[in-house]
């Protein structure tokens, strides 16, 4: 198993990919600003403009996290951060039409790399929720690749990435 895994957090803005990050470490590098379009002002107060960095260790190997921005002035930081990574998880927020949609985007940049990909459908406690059925739908996937959960939650957060990175290793003949 290598000591080090390189992950990809990804999504449309305000998936909840820096509080994917804030949840599983104890400290992190991020770098939110205020929000200046007035559009985007209606979502949230703060918005990440270059990556999100946090790393924690799971069953003894140490896990750096990257979290990009969602805007699409920023995509060309998809391609910064994606040098060299193992695995991606793509968040969504599930109370939020447009950006389940616009997730597409996302899966169709990663897939090209070949490397193992989850797709986190945050938000699930909320009562707004597109189901993950529904979701699956709307990305025309299928739902194996969806897990529903809560950002806010560590133990949801913590099991997830366990899991996955599990599953990375395995992939990856490196168990």
């Amino acid at each position: 198993m290598p000591n080090e895994v390189k992950v990809i957090i990804t999504g449309h803005f305000s998936a909840g990919k820096t509080q994917f990050i804030k949840t599983l470490t104890n400290s992190m590098v991020s770098t939110e600003v205020p929000i200046t379009d007035k559009n985007e002002m209606a979502e949230k107060n703060l918005t990440t403009v270059a990556l999100d960095y946090g790393t924690i260790e799971i069953d003894g190997q140490k896990v750096h996290l990257f979290g990009t921005p969602g805007q699409e002035r920023f995509d060309f930081m998809l391609d910064i951060l994606s040098k060299d990574f193992d695995a991606v998880i793509i968040l969504l927020d599930s109370t939020n039409r447009k950006g389940i949609e616009d997730t597409k985007k996302f899966i169709d940049y990663f897939i090209q790399h070949k490397k193992p990909i989850i797709i986190a459908c945050n938000k699930q406690d909320l009562e707004n929720k597109y189901e993950i059925p529904e979701i699956a739908n709307i990305l025309n996937i299928p739902e194996k690749y969806l897990k529903g959960i809560v950002a806010k939650d560590k133990e949801q957060v913590i099991d997830l990435v366990r899991k996955f990175i599990k599953f990375v290793n395995e992939k990856n003949g490196k168990n």
